[in-house]
């Protein structure tokens, strides 16, 4: 059983094509592609937390059967789009719906991570002293998402060791990551 996490899908909203200059033409292609990405690495067993904005507010009553399409238990952290939630057949599809969460994660090197998790960003957030890491999501590739790297830069110049990273998907080529693939691609961009 693996862990992932991703956010920000947006199934079935056709402005955040454009929005994130997401390389499809229609929402039907998008959220295609979206759900093979996803089902490619993601297996039966595994746990996916989704750090809120799954599904667009116009596909509430075929939330249930696209939640049915994906591999995995889905554990939802809401974000501020995710009004399919007043449908009661989509929350219980869910594997579990929280506002925010803190949790233990084992790498594959056997190590264990704490993290907490949200759907936006937290300068401060709860262990940022003890090696706790921040996993969000939000800002996409907007002036925000800039202002938050530089927020944090900012405050590790200070002498702080704040581990801060968007889990959108725009950002992991459309498709749920593990943590040690976010670890990772810190080591790379270190080199």
């Amino acid at each position: 059983m693996k862990t992932f996490f991703t956010s920000d899908l947006h199934f079935g909203h056709e402005n955040a094509i454009k929005f994130d200059e997401r390389p499809f033409k229609t929402v039907e292609e998008m959220d295609e592609e979206l759900i093979k990405r996803w089902n490619n690495k993601v297996g039966k067993g595994d746990i996916v937390y989704v750090l809120g904005d799954l599904i667009w507010k116009t596909m509430t009553n075929e939330a249930t059967a696209l939640i049915k399409r994906l591999n995995g238990q889905i554990i939802l952290i809401k974000g501020n789009h995710d009004h399919f939630l007043h449908n009661a057949g989509a929350k219980k599809a869910l594997a579990g719906i929280k506002d925010y969460d803190e949790i233990c994660v084992a790498l594959d090197d056997g190590s264990i991570k704490r993290c907490v998790l949200s759907h936006y960003y937290i300068p401060f957030y709860h262990g940022h002293r003890h090696n706790a890491i921040l996993l969000h999501g939000h800002s996409h590739i907007t002036e925000e998402h800039f202002m938050e790297l530089g927020i944090t830069k900012a405050i590790n110049e200070k002498g702080y060791d704040l581990k801060v990273f968007n889990v959108g998907c725009m950002h992991w080529n459309y498709e749920p990551v593990t943590l040690d693939e976010i670890l990772k691609s810190q080591q790379v961009e270190h080199q």
